[in-house]
């Protein structure tokens, strides 16, 4: 497949040690100094387990089992997550409820479906199982988002776990009922502003649509995706949000400066939405959000680097952002996993 053999994983590699995924990056170095989150090493573990399959020869499994111990060590006693951890080793936050931990159950959830070692995945549902109680408590729509498709996950595994469809039910619920109370004439989302890795609370639904069969899930997911496309879709291109105040419902919203995640997770839920109903608009937008990775952007540039395997870490008014993190090359890699297995 021509798109598996443009993308290589030799800076992602680069970009672990011993420990775990680091962070940051000054230009295509790894800066150690940033240290590691929860927030990168879920989303690492989640891609590691859905791409051995492509990259065969590659050190995933080791890479996943690294992960894995890293989020064990992460999680405090009552199920909370620390997320940030510096390069000598030392836990630089406390344990709180945040996007991290809503991560952190979404990776596990998936390594339970899974085909690795019953002991690993023990270990998978020890932290899932006491993480996600607090994200069903959470308020925020991404916390919950992120765990509704880890439970999803799991329900192909344990399929029979009825605390688990009641679990993925009220998290599945929360979303609906935010889209419900946000939703108007013009604005059909679930909260009064666009922001950061949008396309995930309809990906929650579309996911939970495909576990329970609840036709709200299915209805709320495609009325908020396609308000999604619509507001980052120029000149048939995909144009993210910007991170420069976002878009307040009512405002003007921004267009720099536009980052890989808004483009992997809308390629992710563009794939998703194909496997539900294959439609035009659905792999036009599965196209835009993937091409703006190889120069179909409004710079004309490359946010992938096929000669290194690097991606940058998004596009500013002036151009590229030179430095090469791992949300970015992670947000990248699980778009196209997420597409391979749709193939």
């Amino acid at each position: 497949m021509k798109l598996r053999q443009s993308v290589k994983l030799d800076y992602f590699l680069a970009l672990t040690d011993h420990i775990a995924v680091l962070q940051h990056a000054k230009f295509s170095v790894p800066a150690r100094r940033y240290g590691y989150t929860v927030d990168d090493n879920a989303r690492a573990l989640v891609f590691t387990v859905k791409a051995r399959q492509y990259w065969p020869g590659q050190p995933l499994p080791e890479l996943g089992r690294k992960l894995m111990s890293f989020l064990l060590l992460m999680q405090a006693e009552d199920g909370k997550f620390h997320n940030l951890m510096d390069f000598s080793q030392r836990i630089i936050d406390n344990p709180f409820v945040g996007d991290h931990l809503g991560r952190a159950v979404w990776a596990t959830g998936v390594v339970i479906n899974s085909d690795l070692p019953d002991g690993i995945k023990a270990s998978a549902r020890h932290i899932f199982d006491q993480a996600i109680p607090w994200a069903r408590e959470s308020t925020s729509p991404r916390t919950r988002a992120y765990a509704c498709l880890g439970a999803c996950e799991r329900l192909h595994a344990d399929e029979n776990d009825p605390n688990l469809r009641n679990n993925l039910a009220s998290l599945a619920d929360s979303l609906k009922e935010l889209y419900d109370a946000n939703k108007g004439t013009e604005w059909k989302w679930f909260e009064n502003i666009l922001s950061y890795d949008n396309a995930r609370l309809p990906q929650a639904l579309f996911s939970a649509y495909r576990c329970m069969g609840n036709g709200e899930y299915l209805e709320a997911a495609e009325s908020t995706f396609r308000f999604l496309q619509s507001e980052t879709t120029m000149e048939e291109k995909f144009v993210p949000i910007g991170n420069r105040d976002w878009y307040l419902r009512g405002e003007k919203r921004a267009l720099y400066d536009q980052q890989p995640i808004e483009a992997g997770t809308m390629a992710e839920t563009a794939t998703l939405a194909c496997k539900i109903a294959r439609t035009e608009a659905h792999e036009k937008a599965l196209r835009r959000a993937l091409g703006w990775f190889f120069g179909l952007n409004m710079k004309s540039v490359k946010v992938y680097d096929e000669e290194t395997g690097a991606c940058h870490d998004g596009i500013t008014e002036a151009g590229l952002n030179e430095n090469h993190g791992s949300e970015a090359i992670i947000s990248m890699l699980l778009a196209v996993a997420s597409f391979l297995e749709y193939l």
